[in-house]
């Protein structure tokens, strides 16, 4: 693909700018990555195919779920090397590291869920 270097700037009214975001969202890409398209493809050329698309609020939330998860595992596997060693955790560190996984269950399935 080749590189992107000339920039064009293009003033816009809130109505045009809003149009532009909510048909970029519609497709998946923001509103300069439509725009550009849009404007390649009226001048009688196929746009290229943008890089990436822009994640949903599910992919987001997985994203962070995915980190949240991320975290509790580290801090369990703290404890464990830990307790390997011969040492010891208090309880009240095992009972947060619980009641995270707890907390972080209920969003997901709260999520999942939705709005009715």
């Amino acid at each position: 693909m080749k590189h992107r270097t000339s920039i064009l700037k293009i003033r816009l009214n809130h109505e045009e700018r809003l149009a532009l975001v909510t048909a970029g969202e519609r497709v998946g890409v923001g509103p300069s990555t439509f725009a550009r398209m849009a404007a390649v493809s009226a001048a009688g050329r196929k746009p290229a195919k943008p890089p990436r698309r822009k994640p949903d609020a599910y992919r987001q939330a997985l994203a962070g779920w995915t980190a949240q998860l991320g975290w509790i595992g580290n801090n369990l596997n703290q404890c464990a090397r830990v307790l390997n060693g011969g040492g010891s955790v208090e309880s009240s560190a095992l009972a947060s590291i619980q009641a995270e996984l707890q907390r972080l269950r209920e969003i997901v399935l709260a999520y999942d869920q939705g709005p009715e």
